[in-house]
């Protein structure tokens, strides 16, 4: 062909022939896996390492950041209740008395359990699998239950305290026989409520969603703490958090609610009965 002439159309220069790696390795035979950069049967190498990994080392996250990308609803529910106890107690403060204090504790009541009923509503996926079993077969269970006597006797020992440290000022510990005169209302207000609604936050959902996103016990003691701060006392704080910390050691273990739920409710109620 002369300088002249034309190419025909349709001719072109063959494209270059891109690198593939093998299939098999050139030792042993075996199938090759392109997620290593050696052969997982016999251990030789077949490409270099850097094709394998980033070029830098992933950032390991914080468990801050953890429960952000895992559990993202924690800290709107925690805050949700936050504002939901304080704007009620406030709220029950003004419209009632101090001789109303029923109605002043089924204002509180009603708003929380509106609250935990639109979040159960919302998460109930989370909640079915925790109401499904009963969870009594677990001898944790039966264990948390145990606990649970001498548990009672380090709140007596806890009030006692308080009671003596308290007894040159002017406050006064507060008496729920004495306030609360009709023992229906008494067990039905600080035993049953509590234990139905709090267990369904705080181990049903909170407790639920840190463990997607930290250990079993990193999410239980936040969870426990949590727990404490929102019971809104200074002194009661410590003994609250180990209160918490039963409670969500038994629904880690049996994955259930009925045990926590049962347990609450003892706790509640001889305290409020007998200590």
């Amino acid at each position: 062909m002369s300088e002249f002439e034309i190419e025909p159309v349709g001719r072109s220069q063959p494209a270059p022939q891109r690198y593939s790696p093998p299939q098999r390795c050139s030792y042993c035979n075996a199938p090759l896996n392109a997620f290593f950069y050696f052969c997982t049967g016999c251990g030789m190498p077949y490409k270099d390492v850097t094709a394998v990994l980033s070029a830098e080392i992933p950032r390991q996250l914080s468990e801050g950041e953890l429960v952000r990308m895992k559990a993202p609803a924690v800290w709107p529910m925690f805050w949700s209740y936050l504002a939901v106890i304080i704007v009620s107690s406030i709220l029950a403060m003004y419209l009632f008395v101090e001789d109303q204090p029923e109605l002043a504790v089924l204002l509180q009541m009603g708003a929380m359990f509106v609250t935990t009923c639109v979040f159960a509503a919302m998460y109930w996926p989370s909640l079915s699998t925790q109401f499904a079993r009963l969870g009594f077969g677990h001898l944790e269970a039966w264990i948390a239950l145990a606990i649970l006597v001498p548990m009672l006797g380090l709140n007596w020992a806890w009030s006692n305290m308080w009671i003596e440290l308290l007894r040159d000022t002017k406050i006064e510990p507060m008496d729920w026989k004495d306030k609360f005169g009709d023992p229906l209302f008494r067990i039905l207000a600080i035993a049953v409520f509590p234990a139905i609604v709090e267990e369904i936050a705080f181990r049903g959902l909170i407790q639920h969603w840190l463990q997607t996103a930290l250990k079993p016990w990193r999410a239980i003691i936040l969870a426990s703490f949590l727990f404490a701060i929102l019971h809104f006392s200074v002194a009661g704080l410590p003994y609250l958090f180990l209160v918490g910390m039963l409670l969500g050691w038994a629904k880690w273990k049996t994955g259930s609610l009925y045990p926590s739920m049962l347990i609450h409710f003892l706790h509640n109620y001889v305290a409020v009965e007998f200590l």
